[in-house]
């Protein structure tokens, strides 16, 4: 009778260890504060929940390659000129009182040309 319940338990051990594996498990997914992607099971505000494999080494895509500090500068650029040539009210604190005050279409342009050089010496070149 023992030599029967050994065979039985293991397997019975065993098959409670594969179905362990693939259970999920919860990750939030939000940016440090220099930009990059942060994960962690902790909910952080702003945070984005993400189901993965708690069994497997399974690792979402973009946290495989971290961006260089240079290619988080070409993405801010872009988007700042995006930003400026839209026609939302942008405002900025100018004298550091903590009331956000408009800019003048001469700050939008100064703020245009400035992302422009960004681009130029931080992202590469587009292939045609």
């Amino acid at each position: 009778m023992n030599r029967l319940a050994l065979p039985i338990l293991v397997a019975a051990t065993l098959c409670a260890g594969l179905a362990h594996a693939d259970e999920k498990t919860t990750v939030y997914k939000s940016k440090g504060a220099s930009g990059e992607n942060v994960y962690s099971q902790i909910e952080l505000n702003g945070s984005q929940r993400q189901s993965v494999n708690a069994g497997s080494a399974e690792v979402p895509a973009e946290a495989e390659a971290p961006k260089t500090e240079i290619q988080v500068a070409c993405e801010r650029a872009r988007k700042n000129l995006e930003l400026l040539g839209s026609d939302n009210r942008l405002q900025r604190d100018k004298d550091g009182d903590g009331v956000p005050e408009d800019l003048t279409p001469e700050e939008r342009q100064a703020e245009t040309e400035l992302s422009q050089r960004q681009i130029t010496a931080y992202c590469e070149p587009e292939a045609e």
